[in-house]
């Protein structure tokens, strides 16, 4: 009966059409005009050209896909001289008459394409454009075909000349097109025998009414149903619906339609790549993903494996102190805290590595992959964009992502719709070094955010942030729209603060801690010696440092001179030989202070001569190491007055370091140039071989971190 009523409509459709003659004109139902944004354009330049629509009440046309009745609008563009892109149309309605549905539009709207000039048209030249359109005007009753061919000309000139009055009138139009979806949208798509299920996961679909949404299939693969039963999770804010699919078209390389609910500011550009890897006789089946504009991205940069060997040590650790739990040697009481260590570290250490899947939670910013396309696509658009170029090599990119954890960023990330794109440099393409380049860097990090502008316009300003984020220079970027200059506004002194104070904090992390902690040991050693002595090795442990990073200075600045652009603290740490050796280094030294080497073997026995004799080269060398295993952790400390020392002249850029190397060992000159502060350390005694065997966890922590670093340059 269904099908019986359909033929009968499709009947009175082609009555309809015959009788037309006798009915009312085309032209008194839909009146059409041209509309261009520009009165000349430049050569090679582009620029908004179509037709305008106004349609008598009662009356549509069809959209591209016209559904189940009609037949699609479209415009043929001809000119010698030009090219054009796809015509763009407005989000559709869905008409239902007869059991039958169909997409179209009503009242006033534009159908617009870019059209962009050849490069070779003449200055001065008169460029004829034309185009045909050809569509059915359709109300309740009659359907009449409407063809029409309009013929404009547009100048070619040496400098575009746009129409302010035109460019606002289709701004205007242009609020009612159809958006790309988010880049952090998830789609898939299943084609099983007769029906194709189509499913959108994004944060911004929770909570919204199943029954509102509607899916308009642009593809004609896709079959149509009056009622589009949609399915909602709320658990991972996920749409799916299931429609019928055409038996007659193959299945396309590419699947596309348009998303709406009244919820959404507008329709959702959804587009699908197939892989046709299980479509087969033998099920039938036809799996999708999304084809553009990108795919949603995990927030830990795959830090899985690292916190995966961390843990291991955390809970070797742990396992250490259990043993010392079962000496005889210790009282009951001490026992019973070593056993109470062990169990806290292993159970940290099964936390931190037992692997889990980073799943998005509501509110925490999505990530979605950088590509240069996407980029202009959304600029175009005139979206917010926020690029970080980033590296999992990278320690200072591993230190800016605790920014994207605050709440106030996620909170301006979202009430300005910002799209956060990540250019993921582990692999050092050349894209992104393409990208990087352009910005004048040779490394990472970097990180850009585009303000949101008017749509298509001309210039499209870019704010490129510190090196180091911090919360308060990127919600200044986002919200004022400029970027916080830390050295503008402090000076030259507040930098050698940052540089002395960072040199403090070095002291603490784990790269230094143990060298530090055998400084200290050798300190215990020398209590009760004499004064001057002890000034002697602390000048020398500080000259240690000093020349250490006079040596590494002066090569940065070299290799910036020879290079001739800027390089990055601990741009040392892209390079596989560098990290290989350190890593080995570190290692060794780490298990020399375990107790697995004896001194003297191998060359973990060289540095432990050089670092442990208690000599006066011993200082010195003690100096040299802490600088050494210091460069992987100083980014997350030192990285605005590093990376504004590398911009510098020589000299200043020279005082800058000292700073640091002062403030590296500060707490050591200190207490050489105090001897008597010695005195209220430990005494000498067995503790001192337990305190270098538990120095040595934390270099294996550092060993993990740069054997992830390695595995990620490979």
């Amino acid at each position: 009966m269904k099908y019986f009523r359909k033929n009968l409509y499709a009947i009175g459709l082609l009555f309809g059409v015959l009788i037309r003659v006798f009915g009312q004109e085309p032209n008194e139902l839909l009146k059409t005009d041209v509309i261009s944004e520009v009165s000349a354009l430049k050569p090679g330049d582009s620029a908004w050209i179509g037709f305008t629509f106004v349609l008598k009440p009662g009356w549509h046309i069809y959209w591209k896909n016209s559904g189940e009745s009609g037949y699609p609008t479209t415009i043929e563009w001809e000119s010698g001289d030009a090219e054009f892109g796809p015509l763009k149309f407005p989000t559709p309605r869905n008409y239902q008459l007869m059991e039958m549905i169909s997409y179209v539009h009503e009242d006033s709207f534009a159908l617009l394409t870019r059209m962009t000039l050849d490069d070779d048209v003449q200055a001065g030249e008169r460029v004829q454009v034309s185009g045909k359109l050809s569509t059915l005007v359709c109300n309740e009753e009659n359907c009449i075909p409407f063809d029409k061919e309009l013929r404009f000309e547009i100048l070619s000139a040496n400098a575009t000349q746009y129409s302010s009055f035109e460019v606002q009138k289709i701004n205007g139009f242009k609020n009612y097109w159809p958006v790309e979806a988010p880049p952090d949208t998830k789609l898939s798509l299943l084609v099983k025998g007769e029906t194709v299920t189509l499913s959108v996961e994004h944060p911004k679909l929770k909570n919204l009414e199943a029954d509102k949404f509607f899916f308009f299939p642009e593809s004609t693969f896709f079959g149509h149903i009056e009622e589009q039963r949609f399915e909602i999770s709320k658990d991972n804010f996920s749409v799916k619906v299931t429609l019928p699919r055409s038996l007659e078209d193959p299945p396309p390389l590419f699947l596309s339609g348009v998303l709406i609910h009244p919820k959404l500011d507008s329709g959702w550009d959804l587009k699908w790549s197939l892989q046709s890897s299980s479509y087969g006789e033998s099920d039938g089946e036809l799996s999708g993903t999304l084809s553009s504009p990108g795919t949603s991205l995990a927030n830990d940069m795959d830090l899985n494996s690292l916190w995966l060997m961390l843990g291991l040590v955390t809970i070797a650790f742990g396992g250490w102190l259990y043993g010392k739990s079962t000496s005889a040697i210790h009282s009951s009481r001490i026992r019973q805290r070593y056993g109470l260590g062990a169990l806290l570290f292993i159970g940290l250490g099964v936390w931190l590595g037992f692997p889990t899947e980073e799943e998005i939670e509501e509110g925490e910013i999505v990530w979605a992959e950088w590509s240069p396309e996407i980029q202009a696509k959304l600029l175009e658009q005139g979206r917010a964009v926020y690029v970080d170029y980033t590296a999992k090599w990278c320690a200072s990119c591993l230190a800016n992502k605790r920014v994207y954890e605050y709440e106030n960023i996620k909170t301006l990330f979202e009430e300005k719709e910002i799209i956060a794109l990540r250019a993921d440099w582990t692999d050092r393409g050349p894209t992104i070094h393409e990208s990087l380049q352009s910005f004048g860097r040779e490394g990472v990090p970097l990180n850009v955010y585009y303000p949101p502008v008017a749509e298509n316009a001309m210039d499209v300003t870019s704010l490129i942030l510190p090196e180091l984020l911090t919360s308060s220079n990127l919600s200044e970027a986002i919200e004022d729209g400029r970027v916080f200059q830390q050295e503008a506004k402090n000076g030259f002194w507040a930098i050698l603060g940052f540089a002395f104070i960072g040199g403090v904090i070095l002291n603490l992390m784990p790269c230094v801690f143990p060298v530090i902690g055998l400084k200290i040991m050798s300190f215990v050693k020398q209590a009760g010696e004499n004064p001057k002595q002890i000034k002697i090795h602390g000048l020398l442990f500080t000259l240690g440092v000093i020349l250490s990073f006079w040596l590494l200075v002066g090569t940065l600045l070299y290799l910036r001179e020879t290079i001739g652009s800027d390089l990055g603290w601990g741009f040392q740490l892209q390079e596989p030989i560098f990290v290989f050796i350190l890593a080995v280094f570190l290692l060794l030294f780490a298990m020399s202070l375990s107790g697995i080497f004896e001194l003297g073997l191998s060359l973990t026995g060289v540095g432990s001569k050089l670092t442990q004799t208690g000599g006066l080269s011993s200082s010195f060398f003690s100096g040299v190491l802490a600088t050494v295993v210091a460069t992987p952790c100083m980014a997350p400390f030192l990285g605005v007055a590093v990376g504004a020392a590398l911009t510098m002249e020589w000299f200043p850029a020279f005082i800058v370091f000292t700073f640091v190397a002062l403030g590296l060992s500060a707490p050591y000159l200190i207490l050489s140039v105090f001897p008597k502060w010695i005195s209220r350390l430990p005494k000498p005694g067995a503790w001192m071989e337990t305190f270098k065997q538990a120095m040595a966890f934390p270099l294996y922590g550092t060993v993990a971190w740069l054997l992830w670093t390695l595995q990620s340059l490979l």
